[in-house]
């Protein structure tokens, strides 16, 4: 096997350096070692990984040609390292690993705690499975590939990982700012979720399979006392955002349980429901806000949508 006797022929030739090297390599083509940086596409606020939080990932490298890939896969890894710290003090542990003459190298990165479910088939591009949390339990997910053609400039190998779920948020508009509003509970009905494959690809933007549970309920937890910007109230708690699985909504329902007063009197208290468009959809990486009309009694609710990318503003770090 290629890949195997590559890796058993150059057993010496294992892991990352370590913070230490600064040295200049005059020739790339003599034992460059493998040095890594990371650069975490930035976002806003609200449980997002970034440059700050993201503490550990794992490197999975492999000796193939781009064009085998679909028919023969990635074969064994040659590199396969572990790191913890943070941005400009990353530590792995073992050998020195080198870089190949004139081999393209693929590079998957991901977080550690996924190494277990990291998976390269026979044929076509690595996946790993992963599991939507629960409301409270939902995490940020950033993973990175690298096709690299030859040895770069000193020996450095560059990872941007970016974010792969769909970020979601809510805002109010109240119809009439003179009465008092109070929003309960915002629930996204019937959506997939939970267990699902995601597939790396030469894009580098990758694609997810369909949520293992196709009817799950996602209860936003709404702040309670927003306060007003522009006429909107944000309902989005610090690290309150739901992280869910990209997917097709078209026609899905948002409930939405509030309340409105004035002088004293309630004018309406109950759930109303807004059904999305038929081509509404949750990309890969990208941060979604619904802004809700809400009326004063029992008119109908209206829905806008502001959709940014999560990946568009990088926050640069070295990961030495």
């Amino acid at each position: 096997d290629r890949s195997v006797s590559r890796g058993l022929g150059d057993v010496y030739k294992r892991q990352i350096v370590g913070c230490s090297q600064n040295e200049e390599i005059e020739n790339v083509g003599q034992k460059a070692k493998i040095d890594v940086t990371t650069v975490v596409k930035g976002t806003t606020r609200a449980a997002v990984t970034s440059n700050d939080n993201f503490t550990a990932f794992t490197i999975n490298g492999y000796t193939v040609a781009v064009a085998d890939i679909a028919s023969s896969g990635l074969g064994t890894a040659y590199m396969y390292k572990d790191y913890t710290g943070k941005k400009g003090s990353w530590a792995t542990t073992g050998d020195d690993i080198y870089w190949p003459l004139d081999e393209n190298m693929e590079f998957f990165a991901y977080p550690t705690e996924l190494k277990a479910n990291f998976q390269a088939p026979g044929t076509g591009y690595p996946t790993f499975t992963y599991a939507i949390g629960a409301v409270g339990a939902q995490t940020d997910l950033v993973v990175a590939h690298k096709s690299v053609a030859s040895v770069p400039t000193g020996g450095k190998l560059e990872l941007t990982f970016k974010h792969i779920l769909t970020r979601i948020n809510f805002s109010y508009v109240p119809e009439n700012a003179a009465y008092t509003y109070t929003v309960s509970n915002i629930t996204i009905n019937k959506v997939e979720g939970e267990d699902a494959i995601y597939t790396f690809a030469a894009d580098d933007k990758g694609s997810w399979s369909a949520g293992s549970n196709k009817n799950v309920d996602y209860v936003y937890p709404v702040l309670k006392d927003p306060v007003a910007a522009d006429g909107a109230y944000a309902l989005d708690t610090q690290d309150g955002s739901l992280m869910l699985l990209p997917q097709s909504v078209a026609s899905k329902t948002i409930s939405v349980t509030y309340k409105t007063e004035k002088d004293g009197h309630t004018y309406f208290e109950g759930t109303k429901v807004v059904t999305l468009g038929e081509s509404a959809k949750w990309d890969i990486g990208k941060n979604i806000r619904y802004k809700l009309t809400l009326p004063v009694g029992a008119e109908k609710v209206t829905v806008d949508t502001n959709v940014e990318d999560i990946n568009e503003t990088p926050e640069s770090g070295s990961a030495k």
